[in-house]
């Protein structure tokens, strides 16, 4: 099925902002769990519940499909994540496994001109008990996390030429870890730090002490299942992470002293029902976090000394949003995952 060009939807006219829906991506049978843009956003993959990853490529305005993975999981695909430099893509299934392609066709630079590219899997990542729910890779791609419903997150040692080694797992979660995340700016301070979070209700942040990784700290005070997590930038250089859940509470968290992370702003009932993804853009000019839930809304906030919505899609999907991503290459630009099996991409403007 073609992608099809999306005529604009109303949003709630009070606001200070905007969200036009300028295309909706028609190709997966099944709901679309994740959608994820490539680091130089000329490429986006998502996966679902049929199994499938797809790419779809942007030429001149319009989206076309240019690749789908088909041949490697046998059950729901939850979650993809690009490494850094575009041409490695993991994706995570309930079949327990994390499968990863590599760009076969050139070095993962551009988006092939809209295209068929070529993927190969180089390496099918075993070990989970079950259901494996989240990847992320770090900011060297020499690091990828996975984590699962058997409560632990996994971290895989990645060299082009070594291909992948089990190098830890991480158990100290009470229940179904739901996502993993890498801070982006840790390889600045030459310290990768991982968040994870969990059906416990809580968060944890990982580190490697020199002989293994640990747990620097638990963030708790959710009640509720956390759902979903992402570092932001911060105009000083500082730690900060956002996160939601079924609480339908969107928090802030932000890093003092090291290791000791307190709730910097929260915003309580930021969507009617569960919130199931987040993701923040910035600080420069400004930080923006987008969220997406079980009310079939996403929303925009501006994100200062507290939570400050900027635009709505009351029905941007027809179902649940299960994924809201801001494109790395334009900050105004969000890909959206929703039950209703359509990836849809929308465009943020400020008044």
């Amino acid at each position: 099925m073609a992608a099809l060009e999306a005529s604009p939807m109303a949003t709630d006219s009070t606001l200070p902002g905007t969200l036009t829906c300028v295309a909706s991506l028609a190709g997966h049978s099944e709901r679309v769990w994740h959608a994820a843009w490539s680091p130089d956003g000329s490429l986006l993959a998502s996966c679902s519940s049929d199994r499938c990853v797809k790419i779809w490529h942007c030429a001149g305005g319009a989206w076309g499909l240019v690749s789908t993975l088909d041949d490697a999981h046998e059950r729901t695909v939850r979650k993809c994540d690009w490494s850094p430099c575009g041409r490695y893509l993991a994706a995570v299934s309930f079949d327990g496994t994390c499968c990863v392609w590599r760009r076969a066709d050139d070095d993962g630079g551009g988006g092939g001109g809209g295209g068929p590219l070529e993927w190969e899997i180089i390496a099918t990542l075993e070990g989970h008990e079950n259901e494996v729910k989240g990847a992320a890779w770090n900011a060297s791609a020499t690091l990828l996390a996975t984590c699962g419903r058997d409560k632990s997150v996994w971290l895989w040692e990645f060299g082009d030429d070594e291909g992948f080694e089990l190098v830890s797992v991480l158990h100290g979660h009470g229940g179904d870890v739901k996502a993993v995340c890498f801070d982006a700016c840790s390889r600045l301070r030459d310290d990768d730090l991982l968040a994870s979070c969990s059906y416990d209700d809580s968060i944890k942040l990982w580190g490697d002490d020199g002989d293994d990784w640990s747990c620097r700290a638990t963030l708790a005070g959710s009640g509720s299942t956390v759902w979903d997590l992402r570092f932001v930038a911060a105009p000083d250089g500082s730690r900060r992470l956002v996160s939601c859940g079924a609480d339908r509470v969107l928090r802030l968290w932000v890093e003092g002293e090291p290791h000791a992370w307190t709730v910097g702003a929260a915003l309580e009932n930021a969507h009617g029902r569960c919130v199931y993804s987040c993701d923040a853009v910035g600080p420069d000019p400004t930080t923006r976090v987008a969220s997406g839930g079980g009310d079939d809304r996403v929303s925009v906030y501006g994100l200062g000394a507290g939570f400050a919505r900027l635009a709505d899609a009351p029905k941007a999907h027809d179902g649940d949003v299960n994924s809201v991503r801001w494109s790395p290459a334009d900050a105004t630009l969000l890909a959206t995952a929703g039950d209703d099996a359509l990836v849809k991409i929308w465009k943020f403007v400020t008044a």
